[in-house]
């Protein structure tokens, strides 16, 4: 079953999904961003150092959230 985490970061809300077990470890199922300030949206690949498999849910949520920190800093450098 998915567990999610939602976190704002430089004005958009990163929302990320962890599937999997202390078993068979932890997954990334789901990346995506939303602005706070207008209609911007977007799915950020499951790519780099979030694919895999990682021995807790933490550490997987950890991998989530720096793959979109990296996804939305590149927007805002393309908009400046």
């Amino acid at each position: 079953m998915e567990n999610r985490r939602t976190y704002e970061y430089m004005g958009f809300d990163m929302t990320a999904g962890v599937d999997g077990d202390h078993e068979a470890g932890f997954f990334i199922s789901t990346q995506t961003f939303r602005s706070l300030t207008d209609s911007e949206s977007g799915a950020v690949p499951v790519d780099g150092i979030a694919t895999g498999r990682f021995p807790t849910q933490d550490n997987a949520f950890d991998a989530a959230f720096d793959r979109i920190r990296e996804a939305i800093d590149q927007r805002v450098r393309a908009a400046s």
